[in-house]
Parts: C-alpha cells; structure tokens; sequence
C-alpha cells in the first residue's frame, strides 16, 4: 500500500488540502483595517475542501479495489476543479474593490492537488493493466 507511488500523491493531496482547510485565502486591507478571507468562512466551501482532504484517505485504502480507486480519484477531481475556479472567483470579487488584496500560497493549491491526483490515476490504470496482463499469462 505504502510502497505505491500513487500512495504518496494521494497522501499529498489530503495533506495539501487539510493545509488549505485551516488556512487564509488573502489578506484584505483597506487602508485602515485588515481582514482575513478564507474558505472555512462558508460551511459549503469549508465541506468541499474537507471533501477534497477526505477522498484521497480514503481512495489510499481501497488499495485491491483499483477500479474504485480510480472512480474515486475521477470524483476528487472534479470536486478539486470546481474548488479551484470557486478560489479564483472568490478572489477576483475581493479584489475588484478599491482595497488591496495580499494573496496567499495556498490559493493554488486546489490546481497542485488537481495535478498530483491525475498524475496517481495514471499510476493506478497502469497498475490495473499490470494485474490484467499477468492474468492473463496464468
């Protein structure tokens, strides 16, 4: 299970958005105030991040179940699309305002995790025509 290099990816996005989770978007300053934004703010933003954190654990474990693996790490992407272009937008609303917007690293972190997940999908396709080729041989 560890051994898997698909493993780590998907040990990385939980760790990468739980990161996110507990973290400020940006800064806000209006010149005599600052506020920070983040998505914890909304409860439905804050459950689609814990999502995001949820399903790499638990796609880790269905280790002999590829074929799940793969539908689950499918769903965890369009859920980490969809919270990318929700960051984006949420961003570019607060900056529209004439108030300086000091943004943080952790608002890209949506598109890395997008990123390592499809890069463990691979991995597990491949490991699922391994399986299949040598079944086939027996």
């Amino acid at each position: 299970m560890i051994q898997r290099i698909q493993t780590i990816y998907l040990l990385a996005v939980a760790l990468i958005q739980t990161v996110m989770l507990f973290s400020e978007q940006a800064f806000v300053i209006d010149g005599t105030s600052e506020e920070s934004v983040s998505l914890a703010q909304n409860w439905q933003w804050a459950i689609l991040t814990g999502l995001t954190a949820l399903i790499p654990l638990l796609t880790v474990f269905l280790f002999k179940k590829r074929r799940l693996q793969i539908r689950f790490s499918i769903i965890n992407s369009l859920i980490l699309l969809t919270l990318q272009i929700v960051v984006i937008y949420t961003l570019l609303n607060i900056s529209k305002e004439n108030v300086t917007v000091n943004y943080s690293a952790t608002d890209i972190s949506p598109a890395i995790s997008l990123i390592l997940t499809i890069l463990a999908i691979r991995l597990i396709i491949k490991d699922e025509m391994k399986i299949r080729a040598y079944n086939r041989i027996r």
